[in-house]
């Protein structure tokens, strides 16, 4: 029972200074936004994919276990989700993720007066990948122009 207790104060310990991003001991992955696409249109709605890309620093793999994400448009929530994920992202190595995002175009048509008048729509993703014990957060902001 003490060797349990001993094991899990350890395991614990280790996750923290993966949390923390201890240099030499364990770090962080690195995650960017590789790309936003959309596809799948219907009338109602539509499904854009958001291709992260997730980058294991370790000399050792790290299991992925979630992908949480919200979008705003303007300013105004579109989008968000939980997506569950149950992959290895092997040591040293880069892995692309694709998370499908579904829109409701009801709420886009309410954004279209404001984006035709600025001709601009403003975006912000964020989200964070799900480790076993801890989440590494992501954010990108940007925009894109409008043409009537």
């Amino acid at each position: 029972m003490l060797k349990r207790i001993s094991i899990l104060l350890s395991s614990a310990l280790l996750l923290q200074a993966c949390a923390s991003g201890v240099p030499g001991v364990i770090e962080q992955p690195k995650i960017s936004i590789q790309n936003i696409g959309l596809q799948d249109i219907s009338l109602t709605e539509g499904v854009a994919v958001v291709t992260l890309n997730v980058a294991n620093p370790n000399a050792f793999p790290i299991p992925l276990k979630g992908i949480q994400y919200g979008l705003s448009l303007n300013g105004h929530p579109v989008a968000s989700g939980d997506q569950a994920q149950d992959m290895s992202i092997g040591a040293r190595q880069e892995m692309p993720i694709n998370i499908p995002v579904k829109l409701d175009f009801m709420q886009l048509l309410q954004l279209a007066p404001e984006a035709m008048k600025t001709r601009s729509l403003q975006y912000d993703l964020t989200g964070a990948v799900k480790l076993p014990f801890i989440s590494v957060p992501f954010q990108r902001q940007g925009g894109v122009g409008v043409h009537q």
